[in-house]
């Protein structure tokens, strides 16, 4: 993970060096306006980004549990020496896995990009957010993801409009507090399972 985070931060710099930083607007595939329920405001964008995560788990999960393909690539994930013997390409498999991470990554980045503007780091504080959020409903549990990414943003949003000394400019330092917390108390997570090696 540490890895790939610094592989990030080079192919940033090496974007901004090569096709320049400026800062760019994308335009959102939802409309720019707001209902009014109850006296509250609620973005259209933001329901829309809700409802296009909330179909994509629920894709990945039925294509994960249902489809012959989905499940060679978790037997591969789990057990690569065991899948090979039994057949499977696993090099076809981590191929297809990380070509699955990179369709995934774009509609992120279209969901994002409104909000954030496109810029080489745009999603660099979209990545700590989500490896905090892994982490905390555990960092092998789907579910515990997605419970992890809604229990943290409630509670950074929360932390940020009711204290007055985090408010808007530490809700970044605030999630790494809380995933430092995590990693302490419970480095499975949430949801994760302690892994048990017998030898």
């Amino acid at each position: 993970m540490i890895v790939t985070i610094g592989l990030l931060i080079i192919l940033n710099g090496l974007t901004g060096w090569i096709w320049g930083a400026e800062v760019k607007a994308f335009d959102s595939p939802f409309p720019n306006e707001t209902w009014e329920i109850g006296g509250v405001a609620i973005s259209k964008l933001d329901v829309g980004v809700f409802i296009v995560c909330l179909l994509t788990v629920l894709a990945l999960w039925a294509f994960f549990r249902f489809t012959t393909l989905g499940l060679v690539m978790r037997a591969v994930a789990n057990n690569p020496t065991s899948s090979r013997l039994v057949g499977v390409r696993v090099g076809w498999m981590l191929a297809l896995g990380w070509g699955l991470a990179a369709v995934l990554g774009a509609v992120a980045g279209m969901m994002a990009a409104p909000s954030l503007f496109l810029d080489p780091t745009m999603m660099l504080v979209v990545l700590i957010y989500a490896f905090a959020a892994a982490v905390l409903g555990g960092i092998d549990s789907p579910v515990g993801a997605v419970v992890g990414g809604l229990t943290l943003g409630v509670l950074i949003n929360l932390l940020g409009a009711y204290v007055d000394f985090i408010g808007s400019e530490l809700r970044l330092p605030t999630a790494l507090a809380v995933l430092l917390i995590v990693l302490l108390i419970r480095p499975q997570g949430l949801f994760g399972h302690v892994a048990v090696r017998r030898v």
